[in-house]
């Protein structure tokens, strides 16, 4: 099984990369700069946190249901995954968070350099504009709220676009993209798109930076002649704002095109629009967790009736040997000490006792017997078979199923479910009008649907239909009750006031 978290980086990798190629293609020529600044700052963030969130529960529709009476208690424990297993999955997250560690220790050595430069600097002012001297031959930057540079490096009547320059990305909180695009980069580092976006949003930077100071009246010949002189000083620290970041070719084409017009600003809607939709996309399944659906009867009995008289099942008899294929077996009643209501027997003439079925799953020869033999669709014994067929059910079965098998099919009642499904919501399924819904006592406002219930607050759901649920709430039980019981409700005391009365039929049928 694919652990979550390699899950998680496909799906935030594969929406970097898009907004990235969103914005080399689509974006990158125009001169919105700010706008350009926001695209990629929003495509490194809903990348990181898109695959949070859950769309099919905008998807999918909610279903309501009702039906006969079902009794639940979640089994939390087989929502949990399975215990960890060494597998080249598990290889594959070891190498990816060692590579997360090798970038996180590079990111630190280059802030640690930066305060190793920032303490042997000198505090000074140039132009009226503060500035941390350098003795080192190094590119002119800045962080956050200082200006680092090396006067000696410059002609006086460069120092004056030179300082304005880089107090453009101080006033502006540059450094702060600048360190996003860094910190996408330690968890990303294996995804060449994570690289570009970071070069991108730096290279945008220097656009915003270079327009500023154009519109401010600098000079742009001799500006971009500055930025051609300090193109050969190499870089103090590569986290920094340099003066004269690298593509500086590209910089020089972009202060002298022409200003975008306003028509292409209906880029950014359709190219946000879509790429946000793809990458959305990506957190959709059709895959849902239902939960198995219990089918039981009445838990509280209609009115005492008089026994009924006898009557004749069919059974079904498969046989190697001549027999005849029905057989007729009268259905008597008879009354037990030890228990009240309809029971049915099953007795083996050998007296060792055969498998029982019944709808498919295995059961006991006591559980048939307490079934009332008005459930009962039909009965049939396959016994006496072939040696090869016996191996066969034997298999399947066990030991005893060379003694003879019983398949009880019953009547199947209308279904009511509850359904978990992905997201962690409650659905339930109805063929008929809406149900009372009870939570821990109180009866919960049709307006409020089950689905707001966390299935991990549930203790238990009890879903009563019919004559059962009219005869303890009434009217308001006509359409079937829904009651769900939550831990915290476990502590509480019931507010539905209710009267039971329950009657019990004292006759049991005997099938031989």
């Amino acid at each position: 099984m694919v652990p979550a978290i390699l899950i998680y980086l496909l799906k935030a990798n594969i929406a970097l990369t898009m907004f990235f190629l969103a914005y080399r293609f689509g974006l990158r020529r125009l001169t919105f700069y700010t706008l350009n600044r926001l695209f990629l700052l929003i495509g490194i963030s809903f990348s990181s946190l898109f695959p949070f969130i859950p769309i099919n529960a905008f998807v999918n529709k909610h279903e309501v249901i009702a039906g006969t009476v079902l009794t639940y208690i979640p089994n939390f424990a087989a929502w949990q995954a399975p215990a960890p297993v060494f597998t080249v999955w598990t290889a594959l997250v070891y190498v990816f968070w060692i590579g997360v560690s090798v970038m996180a220790i590079r990111f630190c050595i280059q802030l640690f350099s930066l305060w190793k430069i920032h303490r042997i600097s000198q505090r000074a002012k140039i132009d009226d504009i503060t500035v941390q001297l350098l003795q080192q031959p190094v590119n002119p930057f800045s962080f956050f709220r200082h200006i680092y540079i090396n006067p000696s490096l410059h002609q006086p009547e460069e120092l004056p676009a030179i300082l304005h320059h880089e107090k453009v990305h101080v006033q502006q909180w540059h450094t702060a993209d600048a360190l996003l695009g860094e910190v996408n980069n330690i968890f990303y580092w294996f995804n060449p798109g994570a690289w570009l976006m970071k070069t991108a949003i730096r290279e945008n930077l220097e656009f915003i930076t270079d327009r500023f100071l154009l519109q401010q009246g600098v000079d742009k010949t001799s500006y971009q002649y500055n930025l051609i002189k300090v193109s050969g000083i190499p870089y103090a620290t590569a986290i920094a704002n340099n003066f004269n970041f690298s593509h500086l070719k590209k910089r020089i084409i972009m202060m002298n095109s022409k200003r975008s017009s306003r028509y292409q600003l209906l880029r950014y809607g359709v190219l946000g629009a879509l790429v946000g939709a793809l990458v959305l996309s990506l957190n959709y399944t059709k895959a849902s967790t239902a939960l198995h659906f219990i089918n039981v009867t009445d838990t509280v009995p209609a009115k005492k009736q008089t026994p009924p008289a006898p009557k004749v099942i069919k059974v079904n008899v498969k046989e190697t040997k001549a027999t005849p294929a029905l057989q007729e077996v009268k259905v008597t009643p008879a009354v037990k000490a030890s228990t009240s209501g309809n029971v049915i027997s099953i007795h083996s003439a050998s007296g060792k006792d055969p498998v029982i079925v019944v709808d498919g799953n295995l059961s006991s020869k006591a559980a048939v017997d307490a079934m009332d033999p008005n459930t009962i669709e039909s009965v049939n014994v396959v016994k006496n078979q072939a040696p090869e067929q016996n191996e066969v059910v034997v298999k399947e079965y066990g030991a005893a199923a060379a003694n003879g098998i019983v398949y009880v099919k019953t009547k199947q009642p209308n279904v009511i479910g509850i359904v978990a499904r992905p997201g962690g919501t409650l659905n339930s399924r109805t063929s008929g009008q809406e149900p009372l819904v009870i939570v821990d006592g109180v009866p919960r406002a049709k307006d409020k649907p089950v689905a707001d219930i966390p299935p991990n607050s549930i203790e238990s759901i009890t879903v009563l239909k019919d004559a059962s649920a009219k005869t303890i709430y009434g009217e308001k039980g006509s359409n079937g009750v829904i009651l769900i019981t939550t831990k915290k409700g476990l502590s509480g005391t019931p507010k539905e006031d209710v009267k039971v009365e329950v009657h019990v039929n004292d006759s049991t049928k005997m099938i031989r």
